[in-house]
């Protein structure tokens, strides 16, 4: 019988022990167990099996996963594990924000988080990781890649799968951008944002990451409690870098943020979104951010190249040109030694003249 060892004692007698499979067990179905009466174990184990194989074909009760459960399905019991309520907090934002844009994107014409676990495969995989890096970037996919995986090998852990199929697919090095954006087409790009309801999220997020200097993704995960009012000071928690950073908050940039607070209603996210699926708000996906974005450039003319994670480096770049020291720098940044701003130095002519000027006294 399956999942049965038949042990022959020194006393002559018979055991038959019932040993699950790991993830009938974790969920719960069944539990292991020992029969030393051969007719009761006859009679019990094949129900035991049964059970087993019923919550593997999908007769899953609330609660319960099997190899025909979605990946939000497998998402919703994962949540529910010591394994991942003992990660920090930083990591649980991240991982839910990681998880959300992951269920939300579209292959082959359907989610990801509709497709059944058994059903996942490389090819899904690749096509999952193309997307990221076609409508986002590099990074983006290697980000989300990770955090799939992350799933994918609790998932075998468990014997849901055989292997993590994410794993065969091939990473990409990070492609270093040279697109800046001109601080008119920023300025232009902010002030369409804030002519309709629906793109003053993306046109705030837009104004924090230049302003500040941060990643899009770290601003989106912004709470209300990150902000200390009285000393208008915004905490930020680097999500690629684990650094914490404490910046300045200016008047204009406090009243915006204010009015977020009324307008939305003081959800827990400074820039929140409203999930259909269960009225959650949750913080804006990348592919919401990218698809807003592309709205608010199309209308005001933007070159589509530009992307939301550029303006960190344009702000980078403005504070190197404008000769702010490199250690103050890094203190916006949150990079560790000054060798890291070196990508965001122009070498160009007219910093070449200013140097040999200066030389020249």
């Amino acid at each position: 019988m399956k999942y049965t060892n038949k042990t022959k004692l020194k006393d002559g007698s018979t055991v038959y022990r019932f040993n699950p499979p790991k993830d009938a067990k974790l969920a719960g179905v069944v539990e292991h167990q020992t029969f030393s009466d051969g007719r009761v174990a006859r009679h019990e184990i094949p129900k035991l099996i049964k059970i087993v194989d019923d919550f593997r074909k999908g007769n899953i009760l609330v609660g319960k996963i099997g190899v025909t459960s979605n990946l939000r399905q497998v998402l919703t019991y994962y949540y529910n594990t010591g394994q991942y309520n003992s990660l920090s907090t930083r990591t649980k934002k991240t991982y839910l924000y990681g998880f959300n844009n992951i269920c939300k994107t579209k292959i082959f014409n359907k989610e990801l988080g509709d497709i059944t676990i058994k059903s996942l495969n490389s090819a899904h995989c690749l096509e999952l990781y193309e997307t990221w890096a076609r409508t986002v970037s590099v990074d983006h996919a290697n980000q989300l890649s990770r955090i799939l995986s992350v799933l994918l090998n609790f998932c075998r852990s468990i014997e849901l799968i055989e292997s993590n199929p994410m794993s065969r697919v091939k990473k990409r090095s990070h492609e270093p951008r040279s697109v800046t954006w001109e601080k008119k087409e920023v300025e232009l790009f902010i002030d369409t944002a804030f002519t309709q309801f629906k793109w003053r999220n993306i046109g705030l997020l837009a104004l924090l990451a230049y302003e500040w200097g941060q990643r899009p993704i770290d601003i989106t995960l912004l709470e209300w409690t990150d902000i200390d009012f009285d000393k208008q000071m915004v905490t930020i928690k680097q999500t690629k870098r684990g650094e914490t950073v404490k910046l300045p908050v200016e008047n204009k940039i406090l009243k915006l943020i204010l009015q977020q607070g009324i307008d939305w209603d003081w959800q827990p996210y400074i820039l929140p979104h409203l999930r259909p699926a269960d009225g959650m708000y949750i913080p804006i996906p990348s592919g919401m951010v990218s698809k807003l974005a592309n709205e608010v450039k199309s209308a005001c003319g933007l070159n589509m190249n530009l992307h939301m994670g550029d303006l960190r480096k344009t702000a980078i770049v403005e504070l190197i040109e404008s000769g702010v020291d490199s250690l103050a720098i890094m203190h916006v940044t949150g990079h560790k030694n000054v060798q890291s701003l070196n990508p965001y130095n122009k070498r160009n002519f007219d910093t070449a003249k200013s140097a040999l000027e200066m030389r020249r006294g």
